[in-house]
């Protein structure tokens, strides 16, 4: 008997797919058989803030002034050698009850690290900091933190972090490890630890596991894979995952059981045996057909089906957190959300990760700015925030593992945000680019193309009014190309119903508009 399809409502029959900004309570339609399962919450109890022990002029005629007794004893807290004393300092500071309250997001003017802090309620506006060098203990500078940077208070200048340390004639890369709170003498990296721990935090970067409701007759998903709307689908027996038979151009239905192309080998299309999955493309694969073989006694944490995916893997990680100077102060940086920084084994490797969750943070502002709340009807994820925080999911369709957030800024300044996915050596993907409304036109979608100049092709979803705009400054066109699509309907591209078209431009032959990391000669 052939394969039944799946009647499910039309995902775009109502409303539309767009809510307003910030509301997680505006999806229409949301899947009565699947929920994301409630967090407990998490309780913790107030403590007063710990006193800071100030020496006797050090408030300004005094400014390098050496720290003695138990300041001495506090600095060495935050040496990298003494993690767990500094750890035991940001659990404290986490668990005082504040005597000043968060900023609200409105009153941002800039979008910094400093202004996140202040915006989680970690650092206080105007709250003085000092910059002290590692090996003894000097103050070396004095100022304010402000949103919009750190007023110096030998010149009450406005300058940016890695400004003040040059100002304090330091130059070390790593100025938050250096620039403490006065008050408490917790730096301003332990401070984005603390923002980062935040339950706001880590409500935005969970992972989107959905599950069916305890009398759900059907555990598939509501949505095409392909398209993301509804209607007639065809349903994989091994995962959640649903498609149109014309969206995968499939002309017959199958006999008795049938498994989409994310559960069976890449190569010869079976699932029999044991795969394992490319940490790149997300595909499945058998060692016997090509690709890495898995050790059992020496588990690698990371697999790949070929060395294609593998070289593409290695170069954006060597990406993560380069910084590009460009013209005009501009400069442009590839993040993605890293691991809890405690495990990191390498003291640089920890500085990086901090950094790179920290810009993270700051990017979901910027596109939370940029972009109407975009939640799925059926999952209530949202979509730009799982793509920013790069949420893995149990459904493919909002699987968002894998992305990569490309910002440019000017100075501590983050303006302009951008998500890319490469799925390997012919695609690469890019949903969502956002600039912030007084930096508009400073030619970010062009910057971009240095992050991905090895692939093919790119792909963006696009609203259908704004087509023209991609398709007359940016060179895009529409994917009309049967070939195109087929191709494209082997990959988990981010997709959304309604007015929603897909545009495409080839990158090949386009010339590499800036600095970045060399890439290996092909075997």
């Amino acid at each position: 008997m052939g394969y039944n399809l799946r009647d499910r409502k039309l995902l775009n029959s109502r409303g539309t797919y767009f809510g307003s900004s910030g509301s997680d309570d505006e999806s229409y339609d949301s899947d009565p058989d699947f929920g994301t399962p409630a967090r407990r919450p998490r309780t913790r109890r107030s403590m007063p803030r710990a006193a800071g022990i100030r020496i006797p002029g050090s408030g300004g005629e005094n400014s390098s002034g050496n720290l003695t007794g138990n300041m001495e004893r506090m600095w060495s807290g935050l040496h990298p050698r003494t993690s767990e004393h500094r750890r035991r300092l940001i659990e404290i500071n986490r668990r005082r009850k504040r005597t000043f309250s968060r900023v609200p997001d409105v009153a941002i003017t800039k979008r910094t690290v400093l202004s996140w802090l202040i915006s989680m309620g970690v650092v206080s506006e105007n709250e003085e900091v000092w910059y002290l060098d590692a090996p003894w203990g000097n103050i070396l500078g004095e100022g304010k933190v402000t949103r919009e940077g750190i007023v110096c208070m030998c010149c009450s200048r406005l300058v940016t972090v890695g400004e003040f340390e040059a100002h304090a004639g330091w130059k070390t890369n790593k100025p938050y490890q250096h620039i403490v709170l006065a008050e408490s003498l917790l730096s301003l990296f332990d401070c984005q630890i603390e923002a980062w721990e935040e339950k706001e935090e880590e409500e935005r970067r969970k992972f989107n596991h959905i599950q069916p409701a305890p009398k759900a007759v059907d555990t598939s998903d509501d949505a095409c894979m392909i398209c993301a709307d509804g209607g007639d689908l065809i349903c994989c027996d091994t995962c959640p995952s649903t498609f149109h038979p014309k969206c995968i151009f499939m002309e017959n239905l199958p006999q008795g059981d049938w498994l989409c192309f994310y559960c069976v080998c890449k190569y010869c299309g079976t699932a029999r045996g044991i795969l394992n999955k490319c940490s790149q493309c997300d595909k499945l694969y058998h060692c016997k057909c090509g690709g890495e073989k898995l050790d059992l006694m020496n588990r690698a944490s990371t697999l790949f089906c070929g060395k294609t995916c593998k070289k593409i893997y290695e170069r954006l990680e060597r990406m993560v957190g380069v910084r590009n100077d460009l013209e005009d102060g501009l400069s442009w940086t590839h993040f993605q959300r890293r691991g809890q920084p405690w495990t990191a084994s390498c003291e640089n490797d920890e500085y990086t990760r901090v950094e790179c969750n920290s810009k993270i943070a700051v990017a979901w502002q910027v596109m939370n700015e940029c972009f109407l709340s975009t939640m799925d009807r059926h999952t209530r994820a949202n979509i730009v925030q799982s793509i920013v925080y790069n949420c893995g999911s149990n459904f493919t369709r909002i699987n968002y593992s894998g992305f990569y957030t490309a910002v440019l800024e000017k100075g501590d300044e983050m303006i302009s945000a951008a998500s890319i996915r490469v799925h390997g050596k012919m695609l690469a993907e890019m949903p969502f680019i956002g600039t912030r409304g007084r930096y508009r036109r400073q030619g970010m979608a062009r910057v971009l193309q240095n992050c991905i100049e090895s692939i093919e092709t790119l792909v963006i979803p696009a609203m259908d009014q704004l087509t023209g705009m991609w398709i007359d400054k940016y060179f895009f066109a529409r994917v009309e190309d049967e070939n195109l699509k087929q191709a494209l309907s082997g990959y988990n591209v981010v997709m959304f119903p309604a007015d929603v078209v897909k545009l495409h431009k080839t990158l090949s032959m386009r010339p590499d508009l800036n600095q970045a990391p060399p890439e290996d000669n092909e075997d």
